[in-house]
């Protein structure tokens, strides 16, 4: 808004520039104006003045009069008494001949310096009353009220502007305001509803991981409780193995022997009872028998004992080797057992291991499971935030939005007030311009006018040069004599300018009283040579007056 006022006050600042140079232009061409209708006075009456025989006579008679109060140069050739007897033969000549003449032009002269006096009174009348419009408007210019600038275009438009401004002022100001509650709203909601996502989040986080806690602890006891009881399962599994088999190799041992041993009975006791019977004294056959059939019986028997008792060492032998080779055999397995029980243990040892680093892999299947739904959540957080994010700034997007609907309704509120300013502006430049083309054409027939007089003017210039050339021509056939050619030159050069000596005298200087030409004096003001060439003394443009000869 403040860029917006400075930018309204430097546009005021170059229309008040535009208007005081249109004002300069309007005073120099009024200016202009005036000098070109004083020159065509002047002109004009310079006109009157060459039509005019009898001012001309009184401008000679003026001449000889003025030759004649002065001192004349003197022809250093006359004496006193020639150069008085030629003065007074000049007086009488002047007085007898142009007697009536001058009375006639001092007549004529007393009417037109009464009405060139009526004329300097109209026109110190009328600078009186324009030096006091002039003081009245610098007054008022410099103290203008509002109804002295009511009407003026421009303050029309800046009050335009100033009503708009104010407008968009007033809706800039309440659409702030606004904007500033919903901002200030909307970051109470986001900061209060990214608390409650953040508490929540931290108390699910909480939860789970306490949860997970609880969870590990569970577990790891129940797997150490898992692994203990395999444990010992798996020992008292390997015990009772160990047991069953040596137990069943034991029996099926003892049962061998005791199988050996029944047989190894029966068969002593066929052998006894056979023996018995064949040596029992009660038997039939033996108390049959002769002595040669009972030798050979006895010798039967020897050899029978004999290879019984060889027979009965072998047995023997082989069942010790047998007993041995049991011995031996229940040794081996049960240094089998031995190596099974430590196979076993390390198998234990192997199976703990494997169960530890299940149970450490199960953990970190746990853990990643627990990172993964962790993770999910985190994510289904981030996407939260991402929507909420994505939400406030198409919030932000739509406050823009309303911020440039905003900017363009003010600039074409801006361009409407412009286009009702610049139609105020047209209006006023077409009536000036019908004020212009008005003033053009008046203009236009007074330069016509002014035209067909000076062509008026310029035909009698030629007019009363012809005539001019002819008075020459017949002063020329009547020439004086010597002496009054010297006289009249005399009287001439009493007439010329003294600087230029090309001119006659027609201004005087007021402080000192000399007499040069208006072309002279001009060039001294313009060179800024103010002094009088005579006596030096310093003069201005209001101290130039003009003088008739």
């Amino acid at each position: 808004m403040q860029v917006r006022l400075r930018q309204l006050l430097v546009n005021e600042q170059a229309n008040k520039v535009e208007i005081a140079r249109l004002e300069k232009e309007v005073d120099s061409a009024s200016a202009r104006l005036t000098e070109a209708t004083v020159k065509y006075l002047t002109a004009e009456k310079k006109v009157d003045r060459l039509k005019s025989q009898t001012l001309a006579k009184i401008e000679r008679q003026a001449m000889f009069n003025a030759g004649a109060g002065s001192e004349p140069q003197r022809d250093p050739s006359l004496t006193d008494e020639q150069q008085s007897a030629k003065d007074r033969e000049l007086s009488a000549k002047m007085a007898e001949g142009h007697f009536a003449d001058v009375e006639q032009a001092r007549k004529e002269a007393q009417a037109i310096a009464s009405k060139q006096k009526e004329e300097i009174q109209q026109l110190q009348v009328d600078n009186a009353r324009l030096s006091e419009q002039v003081t009245t408007f610098t007054i008022k210019f410099g103290r203008l009220t509002e109804e002295d600038i009511a009407g003026c275009d421009a303050y029309k438009n800046l009050k335009i502007r100033l009503e708009d401004v104010a407008t968009r002022y007033n809706h800039l100001e309440a659409l702030n305001k606004e904007l500033s509650e919903k901002i200030e709203t909307l970051d109470a909601e986001r900061s209060a509803f990214k608390e409650k996502i953040l508490e929540e989040q931290q108390a699910v986080l909480d939860e789970m991981q306490a949860q997970l806690s609880k969870t590990e602890s569970d577990l790891a006891r129940i797997r150490g409780a898992r692994d203990d009881l395999l444990q010992d399962q798996q020992l008292r599994k390997a015990r009772e193995e160990s047991k069953l088999s040596s137990a069943k190799e034991v029996a099926e041992l003892a049962d061998a022997r005791a199988a050996r041993i029944a047989s190894l009975e029966f068969e002593v006791e066929r052998l006894h009872n056979e023996l018995d019977s064949e040596t029992s004294p009660s038997s039939p056959a033996v108390l049959g028998m002769d002595l040669p059939q009972l030798r050979q019986k006895h010798e039967q028997l020897e050899k029978a004992y004999k290879v019984l008792a060889q027979e009965l060492p072998s047995l023997e032998q082989a069942f010790k080797k047998t007993h041995e080779q049991c011995n031996k055999k229940v040794a081996h397995l049960q240094e089998t057992e031995e190596k099974l029980k430590r196979l076993q243990a390390e198998k234990n040892k192997a199976d703990s291991k494997y169960f530890a680093a299940m149970k450490s892999k199960e953990g970190l299947q746990m853990e990643n499971r627990a990172l993964k739904s962790q993770n999910s959540k985190s994510t289904e957080i981030i996407t939260q935030l991402k929507e909420a994010e994505k939400k406030s700034n198409l919030e932000k997007q739509i406050s823009e939005m309303r911020n440039t609907n905003s900017a363009l309704l003010l600039k074409n509120r801006e361009l409407q007030s412009r286009m009702a300013e610049q139609s105020n502006t047209i209006d006023s430049l077409k009536s000036q311009l019908e004020t212009l083309n008005t003033s053009l054409r008046i203009r236009d027939s007074s330069l016509a006018k002014e035209s067909a007089v000076r062509r008026d003017a310029e035909i009698e210039i030629e007019k009363l040069h012809v005539k001019l050339d002819e008075a020459e021509r017949a002063l020329e056939s009547n020439k004086p004599v010597e002496s009054e050619n010297s006289q009249l030159e005399a009287l001439r050069q009493i007439a010329l300018c003294a600087v230029c000596r090309g001119r006659f005298k027609n201004t005087a200087i007021r402080t000192c009283g000399h007499v040069f030409c208006r072309q002279c004096a001009d060039e001294r003001i313009a060179s800024r040579s103010r002094k009088c060439p005579n006596c030096a003394r310093s003069f201005a443009a209001t101290d130039l007056i003009a003088v008739h000869l």
